[in-house]
């Protein structure tokens, strides 16, 4: 079995400052999911947290659409689980998707577990696989401010 590693955060680019925390670059994936987090269940208001991805025979990637030290839960969520979910997404992501790729022994399958686990308040979109379908339709989304 490949021992995976989770990759560390995205570092700034060498131009820019470091605090501006700011990747400028590219990034490509064999396939992807976005989640975000749904303050109420039959809400259609959502708030992206985080894209993952990955490449063949590659550990995951995280490109967070949240600040680094998380949201504030406050007028999002009241239930305990999902606060720490959204003060600390890059802890809890990153743990659950460790846990589903040694459980699987595969990236690839890990990331499903995980979309297929969590689709309460966490909502994913389906895996996309960019080699089969190429952005025939594309990603719509509505970004909120939460903080």
């Amino acid at each position: 079995m490949t021992q995976h590693r989770m990759p560390p955060e995205v570092v700034p680019s060498p131009e820019l400052q470091p605090q501006s925390g700011v990747f400028v670059g590219e990034i490509s994936f064999d396939a992807y999911t976005m989640c975000s987090f749904l303050p109420d269940l039959d809400s259609a208001r959502a708030i992206p947290l985080v894209l993952i991805g990955y490449r063949a025979h590659e550990d995951p990637w995280f490109v967070w659409l949240v600040p680094q030290e998380g949201l504030r839960p406050e007028g999002l969520t009241s239930d305990p689980y999902y606060s720490r979910v959204l003060r600390d997404p890059r802890a809890y992501f990153r743990k659950k998707l460790a846990k589903y790729v040694d459980e699987t022994g595969s990236v690839r399958r890990g990331i499903e577990m995980l979309v297929d686990c969590h689709q309460n308040h966490l909502a994913f979109t389906p895996l996309t696989e960019l080699g089969e379908t190429p952005f025939l339709h594309p990603l719509e989304l509505q970004l909120l401010a939460a903080f």
